[in-house]
């Protein structure tokens, strides 16, 4: 009967999958499962054995009563091994602070900790050995509960385990930042990075100079779109919001209390717009600015002059009275070095100080600022274009342009901190679904995350010493609300607890479980991501197209249509291939997952394709694309209409396509179908002209039609001419010529598939 009641208890919201165990995120290192069970009721004692235990006993007293309504007597003080839950604090035998044991037998659950922090650990490990439903933001009414038996032991694999937040580019209050700390310490994060300055606005109070806040922290729009939209759009609703040093206060003993660190960025010398708005003879050319409306990287920058260090040691001043934190981080990043190099105050630094480059101006500037953090008495953390030029040799630095950062600066014995944007940004797109919310670009899918190594193979054993940790990092550009958040954060925040936490990694039993821990984020209320259930889309092309459809995660039937149409149960199911077998025409191809376990779909995911008459076939430029090519020009698969990746255009920098494809013998034609930007999220400037001609010889050509800017409508064009019969076609493209982003000298031209009927 017992065996029974388990299987019940465990059975996972009527979908027929009965799970022996939950989920416990991240996972622990040594865990045997034990074939009985701990029953919970409103007689269930719960004593702490030393005082340091105190605070973690009235933490766990505090949630068993909130969620369950039992025990409803306090956490108490007494020697008493035999009470139902022990809590103890016990250095002996382990390795590290923040080791912990948990033993739960029929008779006893009892929490030991290497230190506070450990035994807070075990805390949160605890409780994910409730079910799901435990996690409900008011009481269960349950007469009892009951947990498996179980031995686990757990250790850390990294000191440093970090997550980031901006808040500059939208503001988040306090409710907010308390939850998202509370979501870090659940998945046994140490480390919070709080990203509060930047171009859009700056959201920390410092007393000193007040107009930080009063025209630093408010900016009257935001943009409607994406970063170097053509033509952007701008919404006319004021952003603003800062903390006060009291609030600042509040969220880091907030996050004492839950061990975690909260490191602030204070982003210098580029990202200083707002900075600037509000003071602008901080600047080389002491222009006047307005907070920023738009995302990207700006021109303002601030000068190196005696006057700018002055203050700077007086706003970190301040910053390191109110953290406690060891580091400040600086930011450091994507500074634009024109106004430097334009100033005539630095050109003369530069010849005082022996200085060459901007990057050498960049380096004076940012040892200047670190001598600053020093005298303060704490450690320089920076991104990694700190490295460009020469660094203090006791800075740490984060890596996010990939590893290379990280790399070079572990090779000159500096500290790292992994956090590549290719594996653990949480503001790119988690699928190709063209239902996910707007993101910034590129795409990092729970599985990517979870694979992530943060220990460079290319170093040696003492250099990878040097690597503390990993961190991940939510940018919110494009993330304007707490439950848009939410969902760019899990369950990958989960995935990436295990990478920091876990020795040994297991994919398949994560990917199992993962229905299981979905349940439980939104038992708490949290908007989780099911994205990674969306399907992929594979093509081929035979004699006909064949298209393969699978998930990451598997949970239920595959559910198509190729007409567009809505996706439902009567859909058509596939089964192991589909076979497409007309040709010369354009087909969208979209599929669902059908969740059993949660009981609804997944999002939707679509692919458009043609098995079109220039399919594969040979083309030339006359200036190659510095991206793309034949692979995504002449592949069958179109990208106007997914989710914006640069990999899936042919992308030319200032230079116009001029590309002629070869068809070997004549080819009958009379239409041409192509992208012409990045569509759905991206608008570029269109090009100036698109012209078509053909030929039997490529030396004599025929124009067989021309488009002017004017008719040019994109994303999708089409250009249809009387039909033609020829060897080679060419198609030419005119870019725009000029540009108003710093940082890409000429326009961008992106070029989709050129489909040939």
């Amino acid at each position: 009967m017992k065996i029974v009641l388990r299987l019940l208890f465990f059975a996972f919201l009527g979908c027929g999958q009965v799970l022996a165990n939950p989920v416990i995120v991240p996972k622990p290192n040594h865990l045997v499962w034990q074939n009985d069970q701990f029953t919970l009721n409103k007689n269930t004692t719960l004593v702490y054995l030393d005082d340091a235990s105190q605070a973690s006993a009235e933490a766990l007293h505090f949630w068993l009563n909130k969620t369950s309504g039992f025990p409803a007597t306090a956490a108490t003080r007494k020697n008493d091994m035999q009470s139902g839950i022990v809590l103890q604090i016990d250095g002996t035998d382990f390795s590290q602070d923040e080791s912990y044991r948990i033993e739960v037998s029929r008779q006893q659950a009892r929490l030991i900790g290497a230190s506070k922090a450990g035994l807070f650990y075990a805390v949160e490990t605890f409780k994910q050995l409730f079910d799901h439903s435990f996690f409900a933001n008011a009481p269960v009414n349950q007469s009892q509960w009951v947990i498996p038996t179980v031995q686990i032991s757990d250790q850390p694999r990294f000191a440093y385990r970090g997550m980031h937040l901006d808040v500059s580019r939208h503001f988040f209050d306090i409710e907010f930042i308390k939850n998202y700390i509370d979501w870090l310490a659940a998945h046994k994060f140490n480390v919070f990075q709080w990203h509060l300055t930047d171009d859009q606005g700056w959201r920390i109070e410092i007393k000193k100079y007040p107009k930080l806040t009063s025209v630093g922290a408010r900016r009257s729009q935001t943009v409607v779109g994406h970063t170097y939209d053509y033509q952007p759009l701008f919404d006319a609703k004021t952003v603003s919001g800062f903390y006060s040093q009291a609030q600042i206060k509040e969220v880091i003993e907030y996050a004492k209390a839950r061990h975690i660190e909260v490191i602030p960025e204070i982003d210098i010398p580029g990202h200083s717009t707002a900075l600037l708005a509000a003071y602008p003879e901080f600047g080389c050319k002491n222009q006047t600015l307005a907070v920023e409306d738009n995302f990207g990287i700006f021109e303002p920058v601030l000068c190196p002059t005696e006057q700018t260090f002055a203050f700077l040691k007086n706003v970190y001043s301040e910053v390191a009275a109110l953290f406690p934190s060891q580091y400040i981080h600086i930011g450091g990043d994507e500074v634009i070095k024109t106004q430097w190099l334009e100033s005539a105050f630095v050109k003369q630094l530069m010849t005082e100080q022996g200085l060459s480059s901007g990057e050498q101006v960049q380096s004076y500037f940012i040892k200047r600022v670190s001598q600053i953090i020093k005298q303060l008495d704490k450690k320089m953390i920076g991104w990694d274009e700190i490295l460009e030029g020469g660094l203090a040799q006791d800075a740490l630095v984060t890596s996010w342009r990939g590893e290379e950062g990280g790399i070079k600066a572990a090779k000159l014995g500096h500290n790292v901190i992994m956090s590549p944007y290719q594996y653990i940004y949480f503001d790119a797109y988690q699928s190709e679904s063209s239902e996910e919310p707007k993101a910034i670009h590129g795409l990092t899918r729970l599985k990517q995350v979870y694979h992530y190594e943060p220990i460079p193979k290319q170093l040696t054993k003492d250099q990878q010493a040097l690597v503390l940790g990993a961190q991940g990092a939510l940018w919110t550009e494009y993330i304007k609300t707490p439950r848009h958040a939410e969902y760019m954060l899990f369950p990958r925040l989960a995935a990436l607890s295990e990478v920091l936490w876990s020795k040994q990694k297991d994919w398949q039993a994560f990917n199992s479980a993962l229905p299981q821990l979905i349940s439980r984020y939104r038992q708490q209320g949290i908007n989780v991501s099911t994205s990674h259930y969306n399907p992929h889309i594979d093509l081929s092309f035979n004699a006909t197209p064949r298209i393969a459809l699978n998930a990451d995660g598997y949970d239920g039937a595959l559910r198509y249509t190729l007409d567009n149409k809505f996706i439902d149960f009567n859909s058509a199911e596939y089964q192991k291939s589909l076979s497409v077998f007309a040709t010369n025409k354009i087909y969208t191809v979209s599929a669902k997952q059908q969740l059993n376990s949660l009981g609804e779909f997944s999002k939707r995911s679509h692919l458009t394709f043609a098995q079109h008459k220039a399919l594969n076939k040979k083309i030339s430029f006359v200036d190659a694309p510095a991206k793309g090519g034949a692979k995504t020009i002449l592949d069958g698969r179109f990208a106007y209409d997914q989710f914006y990746d640069v990999n899936k255009f042919a992308v030319f920098y200032g230079n116009n396509m001029d590309a002629t494809i070869d068809f070997i013998e004549p080819t009958a034609f009379s239409k041409i179908v192509m992208g012409v930007d990045t569509g759905r999220h991206r608008q570029l400037h269109p090009p100036l002209s698109v012209s078509v001609s053909v030929s039997n010889n490529a030396s004599d050509w025929q124009e067989v039609i021309t488009l002017s800017q004017e008719q040019i409508t994109g994303p999708l064009l089409t250009l249809s001419f009387e039909p033609q019969k020829a060897k080679y076609l060419r198609v030419t493209v005119i870019n725009a010529d000029n540009s108003q982003d710093p940082q890409i000298p000429k326009l961008p031209l992106y070029i989709d598939e050129i489909a040939v009927f």
